[in-house]
């Protein structure tokens, strides 16, 4: 079964270990787990947690990625933009090759606010000119980390290429980062898709329930709740990075052991093409959106 990823922190992770003097880092660290699971690409970011040159760092992870590129279908994607501090600058990132963009990470910024921030604040009038940015260029808009000001003001301003990269269902885990039932729905509404995520925390609160079983209950709720056709896999797997390596699932460490997550929707009863829809066709859907070629009368 082919597998995408809608977010995976491999650039960030290139260019980590790139600093940390790691030659091949992505032979070394990535490529035998994504390979074994049968991850045919995803969005691949670089994310900002704190301030840093996200041009230098991305020109970094790409050096590093050159010799594997031709093997995986990779959309490029920012996970906070709190480092790239105009259009310019948004631009240049975009002539790289990046088509993906989350306005924060968790912080508030000079675009919008994420979840630790005021719920009282959100997007700000910048903001709303990267919003506009993005819809022109037909970058995937990901609301992902907004507090539900910001997520609700972003969707007020742009309704194009709209993902939730890696976020689960509030209602069976009550996690800032997760979504309502009404945040879900608006997401539907606009054709857009929910990356459900494999990281414990956002599956489940409950320790036996951090677990494969405990993810397709959160496929399960987004499914019966939107439908099928707006799931996808976001998973997040944390493997390589350090003090996150044991963020994941118990059964679900990193992308090599996703044969388990396939097992258990079949179990459930998903049928082979809702199955493929989630691994794979919901994910090309929105990337079809992104490359499509305009067409004229």
């Amino acid at each position: 079964m082919d597998i995408y990823d809608s977010h995976a922190d491999i650039f960030y992770d290139l260019w980590q270990k790139h600093l940390q003097g790691i030659t091949d880092p992505f032979g070394k660290y990535h490529l035998e787990n994504l390979t074994k699971g049968g991850v045919k690409g995803g969005i691949w970011v670089v994310y900002s947690d704190e301030d840093f040159d996200v041009l230098e760092a991305y020109r970094i992870a790409l050096e590093e990625y050159a010799p594997y590129r031709d093997r995986f279908d990779v959309i490029y994607g920012l996970e906070g933009l709190r480092n790239v501090k105009d259009l310019a600058a948004f631009d240049h990132l975009y002539q790289m090759g990046i088509r993906h963009a989350m306005l924060t990470w968790n912080e508030a910024n000079h675009l919008a606010t994420g979840v630790l921030g005021n719920p009282n604040r959100g997007l700000t009038p910048e903001g709303k000119e990267f919003l506009h940015y993005m819809e022109t260029k037909k970058m995937i808009v990901d609301l992902s980390h907004l507090n539900e000001k910001s997520f609700y003001e972003v969707l007020a301003t742009t309704n194009k290429n709209i993902i939730a990269s890696h976020s689960n269902a509030y209602r069976l885990c009550p996690h800032l980062r997760n979504l309502t039932d009404e945040q879900m729905k608006a997401i539907a509404e606009v054709d857009g898709v929910i990356g459900v995520v494999a990281a414990r925390n956002f599956v489940s609160f409950n320790r036996d329930l951090q677990n494969v079983k405990g993810l397709v209950d959160h496929i399960d709720y987004i499914s019966n709740l939107i439908g099928v056709e707006h799931v996808m896999l976001g998973l997040d797997f944390m493997n390589y990075l350090g003090n996150y390596n044991n963020s994941n699932l118990d059964d679900l460490k990193n992308a090599s052991d996703l044969s388990v997550l396939i097992k258990e929707m079949e179990i459930r009863g998903y049928h082979k093409e809702e199955i493929e829809a989630i691994c794979y066709k919901n994910y090309i859907k929105v990337k079809e959106k992104v490359y499509e070629k305009s067409t004229s009368n």
